[in-house]
């Protein structure tokens, strides 16, 4: 799924508050490992990580210190729900203090996945952009993430163009929807068996047409974007009023998508309007989500996004699912501005695709 502006990024988990992130151990609400479910879901049962296969140098505990870093730099971590796995997720975003050329101020936003042997020791990343990346603040941000896992002389080399690395590779994002990349630790020859189990909803897109209906929203099939063969389902609200000022007037829109076994991807989106009207969209429309009758997942994305629908990028694993609020403020421009809430199954290595990538 994509979103409808030029410039989108696509997109389950733990949440972990800014403060009181430090052990890897630590349990309850508020820790590094609370899995955000409601009170009537059971908590996953620890299971011991696999090893995954491979040669590479080992650096105990590198997964913690990763986290504490970003964290004391004001960063958002959370943990995958998969505990076969240790997959986290770091995330920080922020309004730039002046306007920009095309109408700001621009949101700035970032976020790093990793993926860890048992033993702490980082294999594989995912460096993604999700706010506004032509800008001085995303490249500063953009090194922070990479400093926090590779050595001071590698961050260096890449903040400088460089493509030579001694920790391993990186693979730059050549999409036109996000920026950012993928790092690869030497030794670690096979991502492809990275591929963290989902939890999709119970229901498909077909039998969610009635209850959105239901629900007052305005529903059609239409054909997902391009180079996607399924349909989605996409829904407005036509409920929501953003002011008398038709020019500026912001469209609330509810997207789903399922691969024939329940739906994998709910994306929650305002746009056409102005950013703050755009914001008010995501907002008024995220309840309507409870129409669907899960009370699995649902609730968790939901608690999730009641804290961080505030008009800057934020991202977190809910459970099993990757949730990613991105921004763009470019009223000025032919993209507009746009704010989005997407919240997706993770995909088998991060979304790296082999065919598509540039080595640095």
């Amino acid at each position: 799924m994509r979103l409808r502006a030029l410039v989108a990024i696509a997109g389950g988990a733990v949440l972990l508050a800014v403060a009181g992130c430090g052990s890897d151990t630590s349990a309850g609400k508020g820790s590094p490992f609370d899995n955000h479910r409601t009170s009537a879901s059971a908590s996953p049962s620890p299971a011991e990580p696999s090893k995954p296969a491979g040669t590479w140098k080992h650096q105990p505990g590198q997964a913690g210190k990763v986290q504490q870093t970003l964290t004391a730099a004001g960063y958002e971590c959370s943990r995958h729900g998969d505990t076969s796995i240790d997959l986290r997720l770091c995330a920080k975003g922020f309004k730039q203090a002046d306007h920009d050329q095309l109408g700001g101020p621009q949101m700035i936003g970032g976020e790093l996945r990793y993926f860890s042997a048992p033993d702490g020791t980082v294999l594989f990343a995912r460096i993604q952009a999700l706010g506004a990346y032509l800008s001085g603040d995303w490249d500063t941000m953009q090194n922070q993430l990479l400093s926090a896992v590779l050595p001071a002389q590698d961050a260096a080399v890449l903040a400088a163009d460089g493509d030579t690395l001694s920790w391993g590779k990186y693979f730059k994002d050549e999409s036109s929807s996000t920026f950012g990349g993928w790092l690869q630790a030497a030794g670690y020859d096979d991502p492809s068996t990275l591929s963290p189990s989902g939890e999709a909803l119970p229901i498909t897109k077909e039998q969610a047409l009635s209850k959105l209906t239901a629900a007052k929203l305005k529903c059609s099939f239409r054909s997902g974007s391009a180079g996607d063969t399924d349909k989605v389902l996409s829904c407005d609200d036509p409920s929501f009023k953003s002011g008398t000022d038709d020019v500026n007037a912001s469209s609330a829109s509810l997207e789903l998508t399922d691969n024939g076994a329940g739906i994998n991807n709910i994306l929650v989106q305002g746009w056409q309007g102005r950013f703050t009207n755009d914001v008010r969209a995501v907002a008024h429309v995220l309840p309507k989500v409870t129409a669907l009758g899960d009370t699995k997942s649902v609730p968790g994305i939901q608690e999730w996004a009641s804290k961080h629908v505030d008009g800057v990028p934020h991202a977190a694993y809910v459970g099993k699912w990757l949730v990613e609020v991105t921004a763009y403020n470019n009223e000025s421009s032919m993209t507009g501005a746009e704010f989005a809430l997407n919240a997706s199954e993770e995909d088998p290595m991060l979304g790296f695709d082999p065919s598509k990538v540039g080595t640095d």
